[in-house]
């Protein structure tokens, strides 16, 4: 019983990393290459369309507390491609940051630190979009307190940026989670 429940686990941990990885690289390599075509003006650290939120909020969300562990490879990934690849100067402790930050968000949203079913996703996006606004101010606060920064007009409009994207790439993947949930549900009650 306990092989099954840890084979469990690491297929969590691989899928939630793969999702969360592959969206980083689709918002980096795709989304904000257009969005720079469109959006020039904007500072290339801004995407309009952060999928790699939705993962994080759906994996705890659909996880509980489980999904502080498996977010984290993925995080550490991503970060490890910013810093050795791209020349970023994030610290690592960003990540911790990040899953925190979207932890106690949809912790005080649900009032709960358990993980929800699949089923009740369709009723609760209005919610997971909250809380995703929240775990984006919140990552925004505590990145701010992590590089010293001050809550200066500066910060604001670098917050609103991430908040606008966050919570866009977040109802982006809702919107398709639900699309994809809807549409098996269709197939398989046709088989």
């Amino acid at each position: 019983m306990r092989s099954v429940s840890l084979k469990a686990e690491i297929e969590a941990v691989f899928v939630v990393t793969l999702a969360y990885v592959t969206l980083f690289a689709v918002t980096f390599l795709f989304v904000m290459p257009v969005q720079g075509t469109y959006f020039h003006w904007l500072p290339m650290n801004i995407s309009l369309l952060f999928l790699p939120h939705g993962v994080r909020l759906l994996s705890i969300y659909l996880f509980g507390w489980k999904a502080l562990f498996y977010l984290l490879p993925g995080h550490i990934i991503t970060w490890a491609y910013q810093s050795f690849m791209l020349g970023s100067e994030q610290d690592v402790f960003s990540a911790v940051v990040s899953i925190a930050a979207s932890f106690f968000a949809v912790c005080l949203v649900f009032r709960t630190w358990t993980r929800h079913s699949e089923s009740e996703l369709r009723s609760h996006w209005q919610l997971i979009l909250i809380a995703g606004a929240l775990a984006s101010i919140g990552n925004g606060l505590g990145h701010a307190f992590i590089y010293g920064g001050q809550l200066d007009v500066a910060w604001l409009t670098l917050a609103g940026g991430y908040l606008i994207g966050d919570v866009t790439g977040l109802f982006a993947l809702l919107m398709a989670l639900i699309f994809v949930s809807r549409w098996y549900r269709i197939w398989s009650n046709k088989v």
